[in-house]
């Protein structure tokens, strides 16, 4: 579906410059899990986006409760959220509210959501993995609530954070209103103008050093694949005849080929407009046969684990951090991970991860980096048509709150003077117990944690993270974005493709990191097989793109 010049051009500027992750998207990039690095601190800045001050609580009437009820995936089995700690005591007294909270697992979160609203019996508020062909039509059909026109101007600080995902004007053109919530990964702490997938190569620096190969922060994946030949030849942990020097799940290995080749369709769209003007499936181009090739020459060579195809979370990573058996893995770019990867080598290998591994920025054959469109956002809020309008109000003024600086500051560091403190300088410093992190304390997370701005976006100032690991994120994120340009990481999303749904779409979709690794381990010349492969293709592909075309 077509937008509007004008559209087009608040989406250029929210996406460029008001605030962002695979992330995943889609990527999403997901919630973090926090390391304690014992009380570390950095200079406080702003989490909540310029808006409004939150109404105070006392020009609210809250004196009638509300039992709200909640699905969502995250939900702790048997937690209570309304009276199980301080943390979620104070929100429901705060707002008058119990929470009646359905959990939903990965496997069965569309599903079940799905069922509820067409059957028109939804929750009053859902967390859904948006679906914009389903998404039509449960507007179409009045399935979900639209918000009142006003809204913007009741909750200012909501309606601040909400323009840091291009998505969220994107799809409020389309139906003409608000109809869904698309939760930003960033917000106040957006770390690059231009966004990319934080999905990172981690390599042993040390063994690098010891084969005498020369690492660099930002490397073509073919240096890389020398490497890692250098580092098996060269043994310097002593791991034996099994040593296969990066051990990758498939999943993951798909990322190598969206670094190699921007429209792979691992962790984004395999459609893109070309240069000739007409719509061009990437799969079938030489930059994604180019990394093809790599990634099949380091499956041969024996670089790469025989059975990657069948590992599973988190056996590809523990063998880096655990047994100390790989030289490398790939796994999220984010403090988070960072700090409790770094907690997990100490305990299990007694090494500083500092001390010995290196993140490097995967480029392309052309010196580029490639990645998908990062739209900023990771699932939306949903809620039913049928929700009574206090109970909409109630929830509408506690993300208002959750979105101002006040707000966050509660959410990512619980309750000042017990959980953290403030220095003189304005750096944080948690108070909690070595060791601790604030959601071992609270049941914060998902229901407070991603009530709206996930909490992704405070990793750049959180205590709860090394400094060091805080600091090289953002590097990354910077590095990426001056080795790419608007080609090789586009800015903003194609909205033909983004939003083209149909069922000749449905019919040629196919997981592409699972096809590429079938052509890999698939005996024969790996040019010819993937030759075979797009031919056989083509037949379901061509439909899709007579339709893009026809859009232009």
């Amino acid at each position: 579906m077509k937008l509007s010049k004008r559209i087009l051009s608040l989406a250029m500027c929210t996406a460029l410059i008001a605030s962002l992750a695979a992330c995943g998207g889609s990527t999403g990039t997901t919630s973090s899990t926090a390391g304690s690095t014992g009380g570390s601190s950095t200079a406080a800045s702003s989490t909540a986006p310029a808006g409004s001050e939150a109404q105070p609580a006392a020009e609210k009437d809250y004196s009638k409760k509300q039992v709200i009820t909640l699905a969502s995936v995250q939900i702790k089995d048997g937690a209570d959220y309304t009276y199980g700690d301080d943390f979620v005591t104070w929100w429901a007294e705060k707002y008058n509210i119990e929470w009646d909270i359905t959990s939903l697992t990965w496997d069965n979160w569309a599903e079940r959501l799905r069922i509820w609203i067409n059957s028109d019996d939804m929750p009053d508020m859902g967390v859904w993995n948006y679906l914009h062909g389903e998404a039509a039509n449960y507007v179409d059909q009045g399935l979900v609530k639209k918000f009142p026109d006003n809204w913007k101007e009741q909750w200012p600080n909501l309606a601040a954070a909400y323009q840091d995902t291009v998505m969220n004007e994107g799809i409020e053109e389309i139906f003409d209103g608000t109809y869904y919530l698309f939760r930003p990964v960033f917000s106040g702490n957006r770390p690059a103008e231009k966004l990319s997938p934080h999905m990172t190569l981690y390599v042993r620096e040390d063994w690098a050093k010891a084969a005498n190969y020369e690492l660099k922060d930002a490397m073509k994946l073919s240096e890389l694949v020398d490497y890692f030949a250098a580092v098996k030849e060269a043994d310097p942990g002593n791991v034996g005849a099994n040593f296969y020097p990066l051990v990758v799940r498939g999943g993951n290995m798909g990322n190598v080929m969206q670094l190699a080749s921007t429209y792979s369709g691992v962790g984004g769209t395999p459609y893109y407009l070309g240069d000739d003007g007409a719509y061009q499936w990437g799969p079938a181009n030489e930059d994604t046969l180019a990394g093809l090739k790599l990634y099949s020459q380091m499956y041969r060579e024996g670089l790469l684990h025989p059975e990657f195809y069948t590992l599973q979370d988190p056996d590809d990573k523990a063998e880096f951090y655990m047994t100390g058996r790989s030289a490398g893995m790939i796994a999220e770019g984010m403090a988070a991970a960072m700090t409790q990867n770094k907690n997990h080598m100490q305990n299990y290998l007694s090494i500083d991860w500092d001390e010995v591994v290196r993140p490097v920025t995967v480029l392309g054959e052309d010196g580029k980096y490639h990645g998908n469109v990062v739209t900023n956002f990771w699932a939306a809020n949903i809620f039913s048509p049928h929700i009574e309008d206090e109970k909409f109000e109630r929830l509408m003024d506690m993300m208002d709150y959750a979105s101002t600086e006040e707000g966050q500051m509660l959410i990512r560091m619980g309750f000042e003077g017990t959980d953290w403190e403030r220095g003189a300088n304005g750096e944080l410093f948690s108070l909690l117990e070595e060791g601790i992190v604030l959601n071992d304390k609270y049941n914060i997370h998902p229901v407070y944690g991603n009530l709206f701005i996930l909490s992704d976006d405070f990793q750049f100032i959180s205590p709860y993270f090394y400094e060091n690991h805080r600091a090289k994120v953002k590097e990354m994120y910077l590095l990426r974005e001056s080795l790419s340009d608007d080609k090789s990481l586009p800015a903003e999303p194609d909205w033909n493709v983004h939003f083209h749904d149909s069922q000749a779409l449905n019919l040629a979709s196919m997981v592409y990191s699972d096809e590429y690794a079938s052509l890999v381990v698939k005996d024969g010349d790996i040019e010819a097989n993937w030759q075979a492969w797009v031919n056989e293709k083509m037949n379901m592909i061509q439909p899709v793109l007579d339709e893009l075309n026809a859009k232009r």
